[in-house]
């Protein structure tokens, strides 16, 4: 009987761990997702959306990077009322990726707020359609960074699940729904 009761609890102890796995997933403070638009040639413009999905203090400021030989001629294109976008070409001179900028000039975006209308125009050196690029959220006063991650596709597919949480929730389903004797 002592050798169920074990049994049990690791049975237990592992459907905690398969629940815990399945209900704690990537978080992300925030999120810049684009929309890509082919002006003409190898011309293209994104436009940025950007989220403050867990970040608890406003987004005040941030930096999308652009690589060094795959962009040139950033040109900006529009922002939101209320912010102050800059945009600094590649340089190969130095060498320096390109850079486009936005500060808030009166408010951040707030936990739980999403703001669009950034956009930049530039040309794509690589082949094919050109993907995401680099984001840092910066304090705007001591200029350290807050977050950083990578722009995302906005009409990006749904990620399906890991094969771990489907295999973890399939035995946990097994396991409760196995009829006690």
């Amino acid at each position: 009987m002592k050798l169920k009761g074990g049994i049990m609890s690791v049975i237990h102890n592992v459907l905690r761990v398969t629940a815990a796995m399945l209900f704690c997933g990537n978080v992300f403070a925030t999120t810049i997702s684009y929309d890509a638009t082919n002006i003409s040639g190898n011309t293209w413009e994104y436009s940025y959306s950007v989220s403050n999905d867990t970040l608890a203090s406003d987004i005040e400021e941030f930096s999308i990077y652009f690589d060094l030989g795959l962009y040139k001629n950033l040109t900006l294109a529009s922002a939101p009322v209320g912010w102050d976008p800059i945009a600094f070409d590649t340089d190969p001179n130095l060498p320096d990726d390109g850079l486009y900028n936005a500060f808030a000039l009166v408010s951040g975006i707030a936990l739980g707020d999403m703001l669009s209308g950034f956009s930049i125009q530039f040309d794509f050196l690589g082949t094919g359609v050109p993907g995401s690029q680099f984001f840092e959220i910066l304090d705007p006063f001591t200029f350290s960074v807050l977050d950083s991650g990578n722009t995302q596709l906005a009409s990006a597919p749904v990620p399906e699940p890991e094969m771990l949480w489907l295999i973890g929730l399939g035995l946990m389903g097994m396991l409760l729904g196995k009829k006690k004797n």
